[in-house]
């Protein structure tokens, strides 16, 4: 399910007892953070929720709102490993919803426990970091990251195959494992390619702008040698929102999108 339908989804939830939402910032790029603190912010957070419901709340509430940040905090400490630059946990009392992120884009530590998910942050970066494509291009392989709010949503390898002249298309474990084995490609298979790169890529661009359409997405960004991505770019129906000319098709696909959303941000 894509965010524009989850938040659709959330922005019907209501829970008389309940519902709490907690934004936490992660970012360890981020001066205050080096030291971890965001365990502190997250315990300080749900400790003045608790003590507000103790106050005001009624013993339903308390009760349920323990187990929901009982449940959250358990949650994030067994995912800290995988923590880029924030957090989101959604879940309502009454055990209907639950949602959980981890984004590559910065959040505003909050802690909220409302009758309704409090979705503000969520909605803001929908409209700032829409869901798009980063094509990663090296000669003879093309790398497909369909991603939202640094959220990866699904990837695609695109690799020259000489022997049957085609693009041959790999998804999942196969397409990680074909990337981490690096090029095994003979000085004439380079030499072919650069020949008949126009034509190949040519050939690639379709299938690409097929999966734009198909995934909604709103462009691409485009990530590679100068020349190899130029070459792409002109056979491309789907709108390019930017050219990032790196080499990084061999980095892990966070620090991908980490480097995708600080050139789009400066």
């Amino acid at each position: 399910m894509g965010l524009h339908e989850e938040l659709k989804n959330l922005e019907k939830v209501h829970d008389d007892t309940g519902v709490l939402t907690i934004y936490l910032n992660t970012d360890l790029g981020n001066g205050d953070q080096q030291n971890g603190e965001w365990k502190i912010r997250l315990k300080n957070g749900l400790k003045k929720l608790r003590e507000y419901i103790e106050q005001d709340g009624t013993k339903d509430e308390l009760k349920a709102y323990k187990k929901l940040a009982d449940k959250a905090n358990q949650r994030i400490y067994d995912v800290q490993t995988d923590m880029q630059k924030s957090f989101v946990f959604i879940a309502s009392a009454d055990g209907d919803i639950h949602s959980e992120k981890i984004l590559q884009v910065p959040v505003e530590t909050q802690f909220h426990w409302e009758t309704a998910p409090v979705l503000n942050q969520l909605v803001e970066m929908q409209s700032e970091f829409p869901p798009a494509g980063i094509a990663l291009v090296q000669k003879s392989d093309v790398v497909l990251i369909d991603t939202a709010l640094g959220e990866i949503r699904d990837k695609k390898i695109f690799n020259w195959e000489i022997e049957t002249e085609d693009w041959k298309q790999y998804e999942g474990t196969a397409a990680a494992s074909l990337i981490s084995s690096g090029s095994t490609q003979i000085d004439g298979f380079k030499r072919r390619f650069d020949e008949n790169r126009q034509r190949w890529y040519k050939k690639l661009a379709p299938e690409i702008d097929k999966t734009v359409k198909k995934r909604e997405m709103q462009g691409l960004y485009l990530v590679g040698d100068k020349e190899y991505v130029q070459e792409l770019e002109k056979h491309l129906g789907s709108e390019v929102l930017n050219v990032i000319p790196k080499n990084l098709i061999s980095k892990p696909d966070h620090e991908v999108i980490n480097e995708v959303y600080e050139e789009n941000i400066r």
